[in-house]
């Protein structure tokens, strides 16, 4: 009996152990999916469609749209694993905008006046047999509303890192959380399975909706402590008028949160539900 009442300790303390891991493991993963559906292009493409500065850029509408997509591709994807390495990446990049740029300064482009002769200048008339890069740099060196300059490239580098690096740790926790809600039903502890289930999601409610009252009351104290924790090298201001942040404006990272912010909730509503049926069920 009293091998029996030792074995049933240690089990009930080893279930508690795993709800405990799966609990927090479950926490991350409902981040991640927040995350994830701010990664996806057509969140990028629906968000600078309705909050791109279109007035103080010298690109048109669609083209800056595009771009957006395009700088969002150069950002979130694993172009370090494809064949394109690093240099491919910014290549095709390059290529991207002076492509926009010739279509944009073009003599039928309604943007046109808003090219000046240099600008025009370097994408009429490139340098001879030269790489996208080296017309591109020469572009952005007239003014960084027509091409990221160097240091807005090298933040999307650093963004890309940051990214590449959380993947797989988030792809890590929400298999970890599977495979421990999957044990736990499996040997008969339903209950600690729901309890994980329902206290993840919770406390990560009230802690989104501090978040969210935070933004409420200063988005861009939130913004700025965001960028502070994760870009510690402060290499993540640019100008009003400089073609990321015309790409990229206040309004569209507020979009962003909020995507993140509905995307998580949904996602915690569904796991309390499921957690509520399995620690009601037998």
């Amino acid at each position: 009996m009293r091998d029996e009442g030792t074995a049933r300790a240690r089990g009930g303390a080893l279930a508690n152990t795993a709800a405990a891991l799966a609990c927090v493991a479950l926490a991350v993963t409902l981040v991640a999916a927040g995350f994830g559906a701010c990664c996806l292009p057509v969140t990028t493409q629906l968000l600078s469609q309705a909050t791109s500065n279109f007035e103080d850029t010298p690109y048109a509408p669609a083209q800056l749209t595009a771009l957006a997509v395009a700088t969002r591709d150069f950002t979130v994807d694993d172009y370090g694993r494809s064949s394109l390495g690093t240099q491919g990446a910014q290549d095709v990049l390059a290529q991207r905008i002076l492509d926009a740029a010739r279509e944009a300064s073009g003599e039928q482009s309604p943007v046109r006046s808003r090219w000046s002769q240099a600008a025009r200048d370097v994408v009429e008339n490139p340098p001879s047999a030269s790489p996208a890069q080296v017309a591109f740099t020469a572009l952005a060196g007239v003014g960084d509303a027509y091409a990221l300059d160097r240091d807005a490239v090298s933040h999307l580098e650093d963004c890309n890192r940051l990214v590449r690096t959380a993947v797989p740790m988030l792809w890590g926790a929400a298999a970890l959380a599977a495979a421990l809600l999957i044990a736990l039903v499996a040997t008969g502890r339903r209950r600690a399975a729901g309890g994980a289930l329902t206290v993840a999601p919770a406390v990560l409610v009230v802690a989104l909706a501090a978040a969210g009252l935070w933004a409420a009351l200063d988005f861009n104290g939130l913004f700025a402590a965001f960028h502070g924790v994760f870009f510690p090298q402060g290499n993540w201001t640019f100008g009003i008028d400089s073609l990321l942040i015309c790409m990229y404006p206040l309004g569209f990272w507020m979009g962003m949160g909020a995507v993140w912010l509905v995307t998580t909730l949904v996602a915690c509503i569904i796991c309390l539900a499921a957690g509520r049926r399995l620690r009601k069920g037998r």
